[in-house]
């Protein structure tokens, strides 16, 4: 293999996120990590705004509902997404008139650590969750939820201070416990009444990890 082809080949199947626009702004070429992003299958190119819209009717992408209108090249922004996760994103102006996207997953950096006593919000929650499954300092990690209605300021008074709270939609508590494995956690969701408990795979992501608790 030649060192083009491997060089194309990490971008292909890498983490970064890359696609290619045209001058109408309808995707001519988008690697495996950015169409997983995007819900994307391998049909008809579709538009940005198609893809953004498809998204947001499908619950995935981000948290802001997308823009009706064309929208010009941006140069460098953060986006924060509905499954907690913060992307960077870089778009370049091609000579056609086109655009080239690239994305990377940033959640792990500056995580952020609520504070002592603080009740988070489901997608404060989420964006915390993410950034601790992205953060190899953070594990093993383990998550636990109690019932629905569960008392949150007598259990905020009695987690630790690395610990993490948030409520969910569904009215469960949900408890983050960050460098914590399945015994020691187990041992602390006795002694805090949660019901549920968790252990974190590598390489899921909070809306995948919610799913299993």
């Amino acid at each position: 293999m030649k060192p083009s082809d491997l060089w194309w080949q990490t971008l292909a199947d890498g983490p970064l996120m890359l696609a290619l626009f045209d001058a109408d702004g309808r995707l001519v070429q988008a690697n495996a990590a950015y169409r997983a992003a995007w819900g994307l299958g391998n049909g008809e190119p579709a538009t940005r705004a198609e893809i953004a819209d498809a998204a947001w009717d499908a619950g995935i992408g981000p948290v802001d509902p997308p823009l009706r209108r064309q929208r010009e090249v941006r140069g460098g922004y953060e986006q924060a997404w509905q499954d907690g996760r913060r992307l960077w994103w870089v778009e370049q102006p091609t000579p056609d008139g086109g655009c080239v996207c690239t994305g990377v997953d940033i959640s792990a950096l500056s995580r952020p650590r609520p504070p002592s006593g603080q009740l988070l919000s489901t997608q404060a929650g989420l964006a915390l969750l993410q950034s601790l499954l992205s953060d190899s300092r953070a594990w093993p990690l383990c998550v636990a939820t109690t019932s629905p209605g569960a008392d949150a300021q007598a259990l905020l008074a009695r987690i630790r201070g690395e610990d993490g709270c948030a409520l969910l939609a569904d009215g469960r508590l949900l408890l983050m416990l960050p460098s914590t494995g399945p015994a020691q956690a187990a041992a602390l969701c006795e002694r805090l009444g949660a019901l549920s408990l968790t252990e974190a795979q590598w390489g899921e992501s909070a809306t995948e990890l919610l799913l299993r608790a």
